[in-house]
């Protein structure tokens, strides 16, 4: 026996929407505002209603969920690793070279080659420094950058606001500098955390010291959010660490030496400024060209939805031998987010935001995945898609030979020790390359008086005749 209309309406409140709706699309018809076929859909939805059917909510979800479940996140964490050398209480506080080679060992090569540190050096130790240096760190020569969205066939001119974030171009000169050619990994952060970094107060900005105690991982222990007992998940030692906010970035970068890049400097490595005539210059829009190819990063259609290794997609590697910069995680960088680019002008937001670029394993948008592209976030967030890597200015660094002692003269202990594991004495950090104004002079790194080879010609034959 068919329901009464009546009792129809006396369903939940779905059908009675699915009527208004009807009625509505009928109306909107009769005024121009819907097309017919819409207002076909609607009332078949009612018709389905009528005979019992249900409708679905919202639109029904794609193949692919946007934001995928963390593929590792039920492995247990790997057997605890050794530090990559014995702690520095095991060592013999006259032993300089067992103090030198753990630091080596913890990636600390550019504590290594402050000024503090570098002039009790001797020649053999110096020379183990600056090739660490050059084989973990890119070098990226001075010069102007554009920061700032420009359309693609002007190559000028700012972006339509309503396709994407825009803001104005601006010109920022950079010094020359080291970048890490990958992103901090887990092996890497291990050593930090182990040395007890956590519990380190002098590497954390007075601010923040409170909230410390919060960065713990998923079993309590200090450490990156998705860590289990204050270690890295099985497998994962070679990819970017994750789970870490600006501030923790901050302080592992204080304990290795190093600090975070700036906007400029992230930018100028990836799109690699060549220039051209009249006072012009050509900037890639990613770091291997103009052209987006998915194979060689690890973004949302190309990727397996996930993050992986430091070492994959390699073919994304960009002019100065940096890899990495395009996908997989996010990175932090030094600089304030303002949301400047934002089409509504700049933005204010309850809590302090910091900048990240390079987009990430789920980034959707390929906008999203350019050297030019600026997001943020806030300097809590600890998040599976977001990393860092380091940077250092060569003003900052001691690489002339002459500066250190010769190979046969004992180098005395107390330098080292000052800034071993115990983290007593922090590093001054340096001030943004862009203002610094200091030169080496007389060095014998080959690489620093070196521009990319054939720079201009390689992008030259990318440029449409």
């Amino acid at each position: 026996m068919l329901e009464s209309f009546s009792e129809r309406l006396a369903r939940p409140a779905g059908f009675r929407q699915a009527v208004l709706l009807g009625s509505m699309g009928i109306a909107f018809v009769a005024s121009g505002a819907l097309s017919g076929q819409i207002v076909l859909w609607l009332v078949g939805a009612v018709l389905m209603v009528a005979a019992g059917a249900t409708i679905p909510r919202g639109v029904a979800p794609p193949s692919r969920p946007i934001v995928e479940p963390w593929p590792k996140d039920n492995r247990g964490p790997a057997r605890r690793p050794k530090p990559a050398h014995r702690s520095v209480d095991e060592c013999d506080p006259d032993d300089t070279d067992g103090l030198i080679e753990q630091m080596l060992a913890q990636n600390r090569h550019a504590l290594l080659l402050r000024p503090q540190i570098a002039a009790n050096l001797n020649e053999a130790r110096f020379t183990r420094a600056v090739e660490a240096l050059q084989t973990r760190m890119a070098l990226v020569p001075d010069g102007e950058v554009t920061l700032g969205p420009v359309d693609e066939a002007s190559g000028d001119e700012p972006v339509d606001p309503r396709s994407r974030r825009a803001a104005k171009t601006h010109d920022v000169m950079v010094k020359r500098f080291f970048l890490d050619r990958y992103p901090v990994t887990n092996r890497e952060y291990f050593e930090f955390v182990a040395a007890g970094g956590y519990r380190q107060a002098s590497l954390w900005d007075e601010a923040i010291l409170p909230a410390v105690l919060d960065f713990v991982d998923r079993t309590g222990e200090p450490g990156p959010h998705y860590w289990k007992e204050g270690c890295f998940l099985e497998g994962t030692e070679d990819e970017p660490v994750v789970g870490v906010c600006w501030h923790e970035a901050m302080a592992y970068a204080r304990w290795v030496g190093k600090r975070l890049p700036s906007d400029a400097e992230w930018v100028k490595a990836g799109a690699w400024p060549v220039p051209m005539a009249n006072n012009q210059r050509l900037q890639r829009k990613y770091p291997w060209g103009d052209d987006m190819d998915r194979a060689r990063a690890n973004l949302w259609e190309s990727g397996p939805g996930h993050v992986v290794g430091v070492h994959e997609f390699a073919e994304g590697v960009s002019v100065g031998g940096v890899y990495q910069l395009i996908g997989n995680v996010w990175e932090w960088i030094n600089s304030p987010f303002h949301g400047g680019g934002h089409p509504l002008g700049v933005l204010s937001f309850k809590t302090p935001m910091k900048t990240i670029r390079g987009g990430a394993f789920d980034s959707y948008f390929d906008t999203q995945a350019t050297c030019q592209f600026q997001s943020g976030d806030s300097a809590l967030a600890r998040k599976r898609n977001i990393g860092f890597r380091l940077a250092i200015g060569v003003c900052d660094l001691v690489l002339d030979y002459s500066a250190v002692a010769p190979a046969d003269r004992k180098s005395p202990s107390e330098p080292f020790e000052a800034h071993s594991n115990r983290g007593e004495e922090r590093p001054p950090l340096p001030d943004p390359v862009e203002t610094a104004s200091e030169t080496v002079g007389g060095t014998r790194y080959d690489a620093m008086n070196e521009t990319a080879p054939d720079v201009e010609e390689t992008i030259d034959e990318e440029v449409p005749s």
